[in-house]
This record gives C-alpha cells, sequence and structure tokens, in this order.
C-alpha cells in the first residue's frame, strides 16, 4: 500500500442517515468510500466483487448481526480491516468483536473526530504491520 494511496472503504449499515452521514466523514484526501449496503445480504454481494481496505460494520442488520458478516469478511476478503459502528457498546459485543477479528471499535452516536481517529489508528497498525512484513 502506497502512502500517497487513498484506502478503499465500504460502509455497512441498515441506517441510511449513518451510511450517508459515515460518507461524508470519511470521504476525503486518504480515503474512497467505494460502496455501501444496507442489510447483511447486500453487503455480501457487493463484497463479492467490490475489494476494500477497511469496512465501517454495523452489528444489528434487519437480515443478519454484524459478527456473523465479520467472520464472513475475514474469510472472503482477510486483507480488509473491519471497524465495527454501533450503538452496543456492552462489553461482550466488544469484546467478541475483536476476539472475531474487527480491528477497531466505534460507538454510536459517534463525532467526525472520533470517526477519522479511530480510522487513522487503524490505518497506521495496517502499515506497520506491512512494513514489518516486508515487500511481497
Amino acid at each position: 500500500m502506497a502512502s500517497q494511496q487513498r484506502l478503499r472503504v465500504f460502509i455497512v449499515d441498515d441506517n441510511e442517515m449513518t451510511r450517508d452521514l459515515l460518507r461524508v466523514i470519511i470521504q476525503g484526501e486518504q480515503f474512497d468510500v467505494v460502496g455501501d449496503a444496507g442489510t447483511a445480504e447486500s453487503a455480501k454481494l457487493r463484497l463479492r466483487s467490490q475489494k476494500a481496505d477497511i469496512v465501517c460494520l454495523d452489528v444489528v442488520m434487519p437480515d443478519g448481526d454484524g459478527l456473523s458478516l465479520l467472520e464472513w469478511i475475514g474469510q472472503k476478503q482477510p486483507q480488509a480491516a473491519v471497524l465495527m459502528v454501533t450503538a452496543s457498546a456492552d462489553r461482550s459485543t466488544v469484546e467478541q468483536s475483536l476476539r472475531n477479528g474487527a480491528k477497531g471499535y466505534i460507538v454510536k452516536p459517534f463525532t467526525p473526530g472520533a470517526v477519522m481517529d479511530t480510522l487513522n489508528h487503524v490505518v497506521a497498525k495496517m502499515r506497520a504491520a506491512r512494513a514489518t512484513a516486508g515487500p511481497a
């Protein structure tokens, strides 16, 4: 990942206003929002053909839960860093998300600063891991 390359972000949330707000916050010099989905099933369909560097993922959706989708993303796009974005701040959900591979957790309602701080923290960890791994 070149340092100048914009990272591709995909947003999964059943609330359209939340998806739109995240898109406005994230889209910019460093990030390119490449798509979004309002259900787990539509996320799977779109992520089969759309590569993402980062996936912002809600926990509660009308047709499934984000924890199951987190595992699916880990299998289908293991290079993607998943950030849970949810109103569910209970300890067991946070711990299960992190155990299942989430790289960060943003609690709703969020501020633009909290979203960008979490994204930048995850990007720094991604770049450090790739630098340590060396050239492919």
